[in-house]
C-alpha cells in the first residue's frame, strides 16, 4: 500500500528515538483518531529548515508538524491539520464533536492548556531538552532559546523549580475536576481535541523528564 501523506515530526538529535514535541503529538493523535494512514518523517531541529521545503515547495517557513498532503502541498500547525482532517474525512470519528458549541469548548480547553500548562512544563524541561541533543542540535537549541528570551541562559529560563511545580499543580486542578466527573475523557465518554492536547503535553513532559512527570503530574493530586 502506498501511503500518500507524510507527517514531518521532531526527534531528538542524540538517539533519534525520542519524539517529544507536544504540537506534533496533537497532529498524530488526530490522524490516528481519524484512522488516516501516514508516513512519519523524523527530523532534528537543524534538519527541519532543510528537509521540509525540499518536500513541500509551498512551505517557506518550515515548522513541525507539517503534513504533506496527497497534492504535494505542506499543511502546517496541529490545529490546521486537525481541522483539515475533520473536513476531509467527515465519516470518520469526529475530532471536535458534532455540535459547534462542543468544538468551541474543545478549542477553549486547548487555549487553557497551552497558556497554563505549557509554560511551566517548558521551564521544567529546558535543560533536559538540551541534553537530549547531539552537539549540532544542542548548540542550535541553546542559542535559539537564549536569543529569543532576552539572552537568559537555559538555567535562568528554567526559573524556580518549586514554583514551577506549584504552578503545574494549580493549573491541573481544573483538568482533574473535568476528568473526575466526565465519562473518562475531558468532555465525556469519547476522546476529542482537548484530550489530544492534554495527553500530548503529558507525553512531552514524560519524554523529557520522567521523574519530574511523576512528581508534577502523577503525584500532584492525592487520588
Amino acid at each position: 500500500m502506498i501511503i500518500a501523506m507524510k507527517l514531518f515530526e521532531l526527534v531528538d538529535g542524540k538517539t533519534r528515538k525520542n519524539f517529544f514535541s507536544p504540537m506534533v503529538w496533537r497532529a498524530k493523535f488526530a490522524l490516528n483518531h481519524k484512522n488516516v494512514p501516514y508516513e512519519s518523517i523524523a527530523l532534528t531541529f537543524t534538519e527541519i529548515p532543510k528537509k521540509i521545503p525540499e518536500a513541500c515547495a509551498n512551505v517557506t517557513a518550515p515548522t513541525v508538524p507539517t503534513l504533506k498532503l496527497e497534492t504535494g502541498e505542506g499543511l502546517q500547525a496541529s490545529l490546521a491539520i486537525a481541522e483539515y482532517l475533520e473536513r476531509t474525512y467527515p465519516d470518520h470519528p469526529s475530532i471536535f464533536g458534532e455540535d459547534p458549541s462542543e468544538k468551541n469548548l474543545q478549542k477553549f480547553l486547548e487555549s487553557y492548556m497551552s497558556s497554563k500548562l505549557h509554560p511551566a512544563f517548558q521551564r521544567l524541561v529546558y535543560i533536559e531538552m538540551y541534553e537530549m541533543q547531539d552537539e549540532e542540535n544542542g548548540a542550535y537549541f541553546k542559542s535559539s532559546r537564549e536569543k529569543s528570551d532576552g539572552g537568559k541562559t537555559l538555567q535562568e529560563l528554567g526559573g524556580d523549580r518549586a514554583a514551577n511545580l506549584k504552578e503545574v499543580k494549580e493549573n491541573l486542578e481544573l483538568i482533574h475536576t473535568a476528568l473526575k466527573h466526565s465519562g473518562g475523557y475531558v468532555l465525556g465518554d469519547k476522546p476529542g481535541w482537548a484530550d489530544f492536547v492534554l495527553i500530548s503535553a503529558l507525553i512531552w513532559l514524560n519524554s523529557c523528564a520522567p521523574q519530574t512527570f511523576e512528581e508534577a503530574v502523577l503525584n500532584a493530586i492525592d487520588d
